[in-house]
């Protein structure tokens, strides 16, 4: 049975992805992104051109496991405020007051992808950000493969969803903080219709008795998209999965992010 909410201007309804509270609809678009910690400030696009080899090398010490190096990402990286993909330019979320965070190119492109593949799909899509922590730090990604095991099969019970578009990065801000991991799901927008249900679900999905695994709380995390101006809107709070802070803390083999490979109908 489809769930249903006030939708306001814009073709998009909002909420906070927390259990115990629902945000209401708000007018508007939306507004500068930040992440949790982070102050709101406003946004300073740089006009410098995409930037090759992104090669800053540090190292972090591992409980009870000797010093890694943080792998080196030779990928393109952009400090611009916006990207062109297939011939149309979207914002991009590239900074917090005067500080340009830099994002790769090719996440953005991945993650544009596939939000436009459910859009020719499906022509309406529902766009649910969420975060993923864990407490302490892993050399690989098992506890996100499992998760989404567990995650897709029931959503396709509960909703009917035959294919599903998603992106995730995986971040590390040193010792003490833990591991978090940054996931995006781009879902048939005619078939949901809000966010109370599948917020559940996500979290039975992800957390553990214990605490060690949690969902962090994000502002206004959902979008139903269907026109233009509501997909800008979308596509600017998701870039965010492409900063380069954070990621690169992983062994050789450990990926930084993955996309879903929807196919164009």
């Amino acid at each position: 049975m489809l769930e249903s909410s006030q939708n306001i201007d814009g073709g998009f309804d909002i909420a906070v992805l927390t259990r115990e509270k629902q945000a209401g609809p708000t007018q508007g678009g939306a507004l500068p992104f930040c992440e949790k910690g982070i102050k709101d400030r406003l946004l300073i696009i740089s006009s410098c051109d995409v930037k090759e080899s992104f090669s800053d090398i540090e190292e972090v010490k591992r409980d009870g496991r000797k010093k890694i190096k943080r792998t080196i990402n030779r990928k393109s990286i952009t400090f611009d405020g916006t990207i062109t993909h297939y011939g149309k330019t979207y914002q991009i979320n590239n900074g917090r007051g005067e500080e340009n965070l830099g994002l790769y190119s090719k996440i953005l492109q991945r993650i544009i992808e596939q939000f436009g593949i459910g859009l020719m799909k499906w022509k309406r899509v529902f766009v649910l950000r969420f975060e993923l922590h864990l407490a302490y730090e892993t050399n690989n990604n098992k506890c996100i493969t499992d998760f989404r095991r567990r995650l897709f099969p029931k959503l396709k019970r509960v909703y009917g969803f035959k294919e599903f578009g998603y992106c995730w990065a995986r971040e590390y801000h040193g010792k003490g903080k833990g591991q978090h991991y940054h996931f995006v799901l781009f879902l048939d927008g005619n078939l949901i219709r809000h966010s109370s249900k599948i917020n559940e679900i996500i979290r039975r999905a992800w957390q553990r008795p214990n605490g060690s695994f949690t969902i962090g709380k994000i502002e206004r995390p959902f979008y139903f998209v269907n026109n233009e101006e509501v997909a800008q809107d979308a596509i600017y709070r998701v870039s965010y999965l492409a900063k380069i802070r954070g990621k690169g803390h992983r062994d050789d083999q450990v990926k930084d992010y993955q996309c879903s490979r929807m196919k164009p109908p």
